[in-house]
């Protein structure tokens, strides 16, 4: 019998929870949002049966699912009644504010004894997938260090959540996180402290229309902010566009991370692994093996997704794997997909950036 699912949230994040879940096989039961007309539309796009007001009515539901892509601030309080109901639950990223948060979260889903999973697709890609069998097999010897740049070279965008602290937005809370995870998950190793800043190259926004749907939003920004808007309001940002730290590793690798929201760059993301005997080098546009007096060998991998094609249907196809795990481990299977101590980590080292770019010193994790 197929699980039943319920969501929270009709946003952007909604939309790919609810499409990924029928993709793997799921019934969607329900679906909870605060703007009742959008959850209504988002519903019929994706055949849910029903719209509910509140997360009782969709615990009523008798949902064996509850996923969870509301805004981050919601999702402390979201997670504690999902699994005190003895409900799985599956939390996006970034799961939680801080890691106090994230520790209680964690914890009560252990107690109820439910599954339980966190959203860091990235683990899902061919090719990084590809570059951890390597590490794994010894193909560059001991790993030294690790240099992961993203100059995303994403428009100026209208004052928006992502803009917003307080909102869970932010470069290091939102792609940070899944930069950091899939580092973890490649090394097999964690962070244990660290020395950095948080970077706050833009000071303030336009305030134009409200966005729901992130890449709507990006699609407005090319078209509307090239230039200045004088013609409109601004308001201050309070989220980071930017992080750049050092880390060191419990494995005694170093790791260098960069990223900036807005900074452009000859690829969007790279990841450079150094070892003993060579290298490793992945970004969209490939992996490479790199070793001394030899070229560069480049190394073939499986597509992101059969026939994809597009952003969202390579980010769907990792989103497919996610939720096709994770179901499958509630009949018994293996737990072979990140978890919400995975989300715990991620806000552990979160935690210590900030008090380091505070500090201006070493921090631990």
């Amino acid at each position: 019998m197929a699980a039943k699912v319920g969501v929270i949230g009709a946003g952007w994040a909604g939309d790919l929870h609810l499409e990924a879940f029928a993709k793997a096989g799921a019934e969607l039961v329900g679906l909870y949002s605060r703007t009742r007309e959008r959850a209504e539309e988002t519903a019929r796009r994706h055949g849910v049966a029903h719209v509910v007001d509140s997360l009782d009515e969709l615990l009523g539901l008798g949902v064996d699912v509850v996923s969870i892509a509301s805004p981050p601030p919601a999702h402390h309080a979201q997670t504690l009644a999902a699994v005190k109901a003895g409900r799985h639950v599956l939390c996006d990223k970034p799961m939680a504010m801080n890691s106090v948060e994230a520790a209680e979260m964690l914890a009560a889903a252990e107690e109820a004894g439910v599954r339980h999973a966190t959203g860091f697709i990235w683990r899902n890609d061919p090719a990084l997938g590809r570059l951890r069998s390597l590490l794994a097999e010894g193909a560059i010897g001991r790993v030294l260090e690790i240099h992961s740049t993203c100059p995303l070279g994403a428009p100026p965008m209208p004052m928006h959540w992502i803009y917003d602290r307080d909102a869970g937005g932010g470069a290091l809370m939102q792609h940070g996180s899944h930069v950091i995870d899939r580092v973890r998950w490649l090394l097999g190793a964690e962070i244990v402290s660290l020395c950095g800043r948080l970077l706050h190259d833009v000071t303030d926004a336009p305030v134009g229309t409200e966005f729901h749907n992130t890449m709507k939003m990006f699609g407005w920004s090319r078209q509307n902010l090239g230039t200045p808007r004088e013609d409109l309001p601004r308001r201050p940002v309070t989220a980071d566009s930017g992080y750049d730290f050092l880390a060191e590793l419990d494995t005694g690798a170093r790791a260098r991370f960069w990223e900036s929201t807005h900074g452009l760059g000859p690829v969007e993301d790279q990841l450079l692994v150094i070892g003993e005997e060579g290298s490793l080098s992945w970004s969209p546009r490939g992996l490479e093996h790199l070793r001394p007096g030899r070229p560069a060998e480049r190394i073939t991998t499986a597509a992101a997704g059969s026939g994809s094609s597009t952003p969202h249907e390579v980010g769907m196809a990792r989103w497919v794997r996610l939720t096709t795990a994770f179901l499958a481990s509630l009949d018994g299977g293996p737990v072979d997909h990140p978890t919400l101590h995975d989300g715990l980590q991620l806000t552990r080292i979160t935690d210590a950036l900030h008090r380091s770019h505070h500090s201006r010193s070493w921090e631990s994790v």
